[in-house]
């Protein structure tokens, strides 16, 4: 298997594993999206939360991109990242090389002083 390939497998069971994380409060549900052809994979969370500050049965709808990964020149830029322990650290665990994850999210001056790549 060659390396493209390893990462679209390692991206894909990260997030699948992330949607099986419930949420601690609503009916908030979770989506994959993987695009193979474009190398775009996400987390959506979409579903309803409780507004306790406008009444006990009010909701709003919840709807975003938990988690957003791009494969570009064959390195991992993570372009959002909205969970606890942070994305970068797992692909690490799973055996992705630092410097060829990317946190996107960061601009390029603060990525210059992190131990991943800058780009």
């Amino acid at each position: 298997m060659d390396t493209l390939e390893q990462y679209r497998q390692i991206i894909c069971n990260i997030l699948t594993e992330h949607t099986k994380i419930p949420y601690s409060y609503g009916n908030i549900q979770h989506e994959t999206i993987f695009d193979k052809e474009q190398d775009r994979y996400l987390v959506m969370i979409l579903g309803r939360e409780p507004v306790p500050e406008l009444s006990v049965t009010a909701t709003r709808r919840v709807h975003g991109c938990l988690i957003h990964i791009d494969i570009i020149d064959n390195k991992i830029w993570i372009q959002r990242d909205g969970t606890e322990e942070g994305i970068a650290m797992e692909l690490v665990r799973a055996g992705v090389l630092k410097d060829r994850i990317v946190l996107g999210f960061w601009s390029e001056e603060v990525r210059e002083n992190s131990e991943f790549a800058i780009a």
